[in-house]
Formats: C-alpha cells, structure tokens, sequence
C-alpha cells in the first residue's frame, strides 16, 4: 500500500513538473517575443483610457487561452499543426521587429511584397535577425509541441472540441485590425497578430495592384535657393504657438516674429505621424490622395533631379530598435535614395533630442553644395513630461504631479514641453543657421487633442480637428523669396495645408510651374482652391478605397477651456 501511495505521489509530482515546465516555457516565449506587451496598458493607464485598456486585456486574455488549448491538445498531429503555426507567426513578426523596432503592418507587408525580388540581399544583410528569427521558431515549435502529461477524459473531450478554438485569435484580430484601419494591433500577441495582419493583407493584395512608384522625368531649370530644410516637428498644435510679445508660453518665437513668415493655423495631410510623415514624402494630392500616395515620385528623387543632395535627420530614432532605424512607412528601397541618413543616437536622453537635431542640421547647412534636409523633431511626443527636464517645469501642476484625469495638469505638461523642445529649441535653430541661402519650412506632423477622455491623435472616425491643428510657418533672409512667401502667406491664411508643401518645394527645386500644375494642387505661392481637410486612418487603401476625410475650420478657436483660462 504503501508502495502504491508512494508511486501515486511520484506520479503526480511529476505530472505536476512536466506541466510546470512546459508553462513556464511557453512563458518564456511569449515574453521574449512581445517586447511591448506592456508598453501599451501603462499608456493607456496614463492617458486613462480604461475601456481600451480592458479590450486590450481581454484581447491577451483570449490569445494566450488559444495559446494553452493548442500545446495541450492531447492529439500530437493537431498539436504539431498549432505549434508551427504559432510558431511561424512569432518567428515572423519577431524577426521584423529586431529589423524595424516596430510590429509589421499592412503597408510593410505590401512593401516587402513589392520589393520580393529583393529578398536575397534582404537575408544577407539581415542575418544575425534572421538566425534569432530561427532560433524562436525551434523554441516555440518545441515548447508548444512536446507531449505533456494525459489528462482525463473530460478535460480530453472538451480539449478535443476545441481543436481549432486557436484559429479565433486570428480571425478577432483581424476584425479589429479592419475596424482600424489597418491598425489597432500594436501590442497584440505575436503569436497571432502577423497572421491577422499577413492574412487581410494577402486578401488586399490578391484583388488589388499595387502602383509602381513613379520616378522623376521632369527637368529643372534654377533652383531659388541653395539649401532648403522641410522640419516636422511632433504633435505641435498650432494654437500653442503664442505670438504675443513677453507671453510666458512661447517667448522666442514671440521674438522671432519680425523674422518668420506665417501661414497661420493649418491642416496637416493625416492626424497620425506615420500617414502624415508619407503624404509629406510622397507628395500625395488631395483628389486622387490614395493612387498619390502609392505612386508618386518621392521628394528624394525630386531633390536629386534637381542637383540637391538629400539629407534626412530623425530625432525620434533614439526609440527604434534594430539597424533599419526605419518609421513612417519609410523603406530600405526609399531609404537608399537618401544621401545622408541621421538617426539621433539612442545614448541621447529624450529632453536633448531636438538639441542634437539641431548641430547635425548647422553641420550640414555649412556644405556649399545644394542641400535639401527632411528633419524629424522629437517635439511634445507624449508622454509629455518626459520630453523636458525636471527643472523646466515652468507650468505647475503637471501630469506626474497631479491625477490621471486633470486637464490643467495635461495642459500644463504640454506647455512646458513645448516651450522647451519648440519654442527654445528653434530660436537655438535661427542663431546657428545662415539664412541668407536657406529656407526653413516648419510645421508638425499632427496636432493634439488634449483631453482627458479621448485619444490625443490618430482617431479614424470622426477625428476631431484639434488632431491635424498645426503651426505653418517659414524663415529665411533671402529677399526675393521672402517677398514671394509673405505675398504667399496672405493669400493662404486660413486655408494653408500640408498638401500645398510638396509643390512649393518642386517650386524652390526648380522645376517649371507648368509642369506641377499637372499633378499637384497649389502651392503656398498660390491661392487655394478648397478649404482645408485632413484625412484620419488607412490612406494606401489597403482596407477599403474610402478616405476619411475630416473637416476642420480654421478661422475657428479650438482652444481647451483650461488654456482659455490661464491666459495672461
């Protein structure tokens, strides 16, 4: 007997270490290959938004269920079949994110499609992603598949029924990623996730061609200027820019008035970086936006016609992960037409971004060869607090002094950022440029919407127009150009728009007005034709051939109660 009990005893330790192991294994693999599992719900915490924080849990909640039922399958076959799926889509969207630093989407999908034949290179060059790539797919497969203990007979029957329960993950994903946009699956379980996002964009891209980008055959006939820097700065709002003399909120720009020629308040092209980053890029046009946007030369091919060399500056590269370095839709096919290509060291900290911005931009506007420079600021990125010193807390209470849900303090918070990374930062810029032979272009890539209770950018539906609210606003000391863009900067107040920015560079290239005129819109030299708009959401059309496009006057005060108070 007692033999008996002491066997049972052992048999069920051990069934209880076999089972341990297997769970802490599948632990392992899915911390090691969702870096950002957590990145999101402490975001949400901090904006509050609770309600997507529990849809995102819940979404976990059901992939790491589907995860359990597949390497508990007691059939080994349909065991097996789980494993090297789940296993395939880790490995998959692992490897692209040791590449990237961010989850593959729609559009990288069909981009990597597109640019297949360059696959062979691709592998070369990204080995060592590749080799882990491989390393996670051998763990996964193993660690899901190895046999664990026979459960009972009820356990088995219910696990049997619910051999195919893994294949749900997949298809809710792909619902949300569809409801989205494209988006909406940042965070989500790799797992699962790649398949959602390979499997809708397999469907786009067997029912839809994809446009050949276009390249330049248009000739230039004199540049207007030597240098010309276009930079976007991050979720800058164009009504916290103060022009009011010896006002608290942006004095150095107050005092660079004389020297800037404003457009006013304007629309930016999209209410989400990534989009609004492309259209500026790709030079898409309101009437035929989504074709535009697939298949127009980029600004890159434009400036090198034209004799510039190309420069691109990205402060916000300290947070990618990964070689590429690459965001915003930007390729390695994109990335090659780019002569000088800066990511901001990661060993910088996030308050001196924009300051390290600033010396590679003096260094490069020292060269006498024509330069065209796309720089990317680090700006009010949320969150806010953290995009300036402690010291700098001019604005008080601020969002980690105060409750989650206090909209003086989110104001003030935003104040303070972007008095310190906009308004100090381009004064820093106008005194260490020469601006006899360069232009500036200044705008954000979004606006914010600062409130409490809502998304601060990137809505789909129904985006309010603080999120594409942004500042317009050019300097340089060359006359005849000065001339024109005062002239350009009445005609447009009002209307301005980031879809007017891409011509009016064509212009200062060279290129000849009447060959713009057949593919773009006007430029800031010209009047517009149409009040401004923005569009929110999918803009390649890989989920639908509709655009949302937004409504946003901008003669109308979009400025927060809050802020409407503390006006000195």
């Amino acid at each position: 007997m007692r033999l008996d009990h002491a066997s049972h005893t052992s048999g069920i330790a051990r069934a209880i270490a076999i089972v341990g192991l297997k769970l802490c294994g599948i632990f392992v693999f899915v911390a090691v290959t969702n870096p950002n599992a957590l990145t999101w719900p402490s975001q949400y915490i901090e904006q509050g938004r609770w309600l997507t924080l529990v849809v995102y849990l819940g979404l976990w909640a059901c992939a790491l269920t589907a995860i359990l039922i597949a390497a508990f399958q007691v059939n080994p076959w349909v065991r097996s079949f789980w494993a090297a799926i789940i296993a395939l889509s880790s490995a998959a969207g692992f490897a692209f994110y040791l590449v990237s630093g961010v989850e593959i989407s729609m559009f990288d999908i069909a981009s990597l499609w597109a640019a297949r034949h360059e696959l062979g290179r691709a592998l070369e060059f990204y080995g060592s992603a590749m080799a882990w790539s491989a390393l996670v797919f051998l763990f996964g497969f193993i660690v899901i598949a190895a046999p664990s203990v026979r459960p009972g007979a009820p356990l088995r029957r219910l696990l049997r029924y619910l051999a195919w329960a893994p294949a749900f993950p997949i298809m809710l994903f792909a619902a949300v990623i569809y409801a989205k946009d494209g988006g909406g699956h940042y965070g989500m379980s790799m797992q699962f996730a790649p398949l959602s996002v390979a499997a809708l964009s397999g469907a786009r891209l067997a029912t839809k061609a994809t446009p050949t980008r276009e390249r330049v055959t248009w000739r230039a006939d004199g540049r207007k200027i030597r240098h010309v820097v276009l930079l976007v700065d991050e979720s800058v709002r164009g009504d916290y820019i103060d022009w009011r003399p010896g006002n608290p909120y942006t004095p150095d720009i107050a005092s660079l008035k004389d020297r800037i020629i404003n457009f006013g308040h304007a629309a930016s092209g999209g209410n989400c970086s990534s989009y609004s980053n492309a259209l500026l890029r790709f030079g898409a046009t309101r009437p035929d936006l989504m074709h535009s946007v697939a298949s127009n030369a980029t600004i890159w091919d434009y400036a090198k016609t034209a004799g510039f060399r190309t420069v691109f500056i990205d402060a916000q590269a300290a947070f990618l992960r990964g070689p590429a370095k690459l965001q915003n839709f930007m390729t390695p096919e994109e990335k090659r037409e780019i002569d000088s290509f800066n990511a901001v060291e990661e060993t910088v900290a996030p308050p001196d971004l924009d300051d390290r911005l600033v010396d590679i931009l003096a260094e490069t506007l020292k060269s006498d060869q024509p330069t065209f420079v796309y720089a990317i600021k680090n700006g009010a990125h949320f969150p806010y607090d953290r995009g300036y010193p402690s010291t700098q807390q001019i604005f008080r209470p601020t969002m980690s002094e105060s409750a989650r849900d206090d909209g003086q303090a989110l104001i003030n918070s935003y104040r303070n950022a972007i008095r310190w990374s906009v308004d100090r930062v381009l004064k820093r810029l106008v005194d260490s440029v020469p601006l006899d032979d360069t232009l500036i272009i200044y705008t954000s890539d979004h606006g914010q919407n600062l409130s409490t209770t809502a998304l601060s950018h990137c809505s789909v539906k129904n985006a309010d127009p603080r999120e594409a609210l942004v500042p317009l606003f050019a300097i340089t000391e060359e006359p005849r150009l000065r001339e024109r863009l005062s002239a350009g900067a009445k005609t447009n107040w009002g209307y301005a728009s980031h879809f007017s920015v891409a011509p009016t560079l064509l212009d200062l290239f060279g290129f000849k007005p009447q060959d713009i005129a057949t593919k773009y819109g006007p430029s800031l030299f010209e009047k517009p034709e149409q009040q401004a708009e923005f569009t929110s959401g999918d803009i390649f059309g890989l989920i639908s051939e509709r655009v949302h496009w937004n409504k946003i006057d901008l003669s109308k005060s979009y400025m927060e109660r809050e802020s409407r108070k503390d006006a000195f």
